[in-house]
């Protein structure tokens, strides 16, 4: 199963009168599934819309689609290939909305570590730390990225994605390691 389209999912929190956008959504829930292993579908539900619209209605057709990001992120961010992936706009997107939604989903990721539980006595390794310091200065400076030229931003703004993919999988194998399958002699 692979991760829905980023406005996909942006449709489907904006139509439900969702405040929270696709890529801390998406953060949200990475940061959950890190720090406890699993993930309540309608609690994580219940986070997207606790601050609605009264006068919004989930459709059937949105939920369809958390649920696709909800299974597609559990599978990915378990996959032994590291096929883990973030729910961002697409390179063709304006760099500026795309360092916003960087910016989002570190956010809704540490947001979601503390939701799942994450307490610091339980990183084991001075490099998750750093990690997680290092999401936090991210968010902050996407949004003073604009004063490079914009090559070297749009270089910039792939190497820290993929160094956030990395860091996240690293983070996720430290707090749920994956079973190994038994050596046969």
């Amino acid at each position: 199963m692979t991760l829905p389209a980023f406005l996909e999912v942006d449709e489907a929190l904006v139509s439900g009168g969702s405040v929270v956008r696709a890529a801390e959504c998406h953060g949200v829930l990475c940061g959950i599934l890190c720090a406890s292993g699993a993930s309540d579908m309608q609690g994580w539900v219940r986070y997207l819309f606790e601050q609605r619209d009264e006068n919004s209605t989930i459709t059937e057709a949105a939920l369809q689609v958390l649920h696709d990001v909800h299974q597609s992120t559990l599978s990915e961010i378990n996959h032994e290939n590291l096929e883990f992936s973030l729910l961002l706009p697409s390179d063709d997107e304006l760099l500026a909305e795309r360092l916003l939604a960087l910016s989002d989903w570190c956010s809704g990721y540490s947001l979601g570590l503390s939701m799942g539980g994450l307490q610091e006595k339980m990183l084991g390794t001075e490099e998750a730390r750093e990690f997680l310091q290092d999401l936090q200065h991210i968010a902050a400076a996407c949004s003073a990225a604009g004063e490079d030229s914009e090559d070297q931003t749009e270089e910039s703004l792939s190497e820290i994605q993929e160094y956030i993919r990395m860091g996240v999988l690293l983070l996720n194998e430290e707090l749920q390691p994956l079973a190994t399958s038994p050596t046969l002699h």
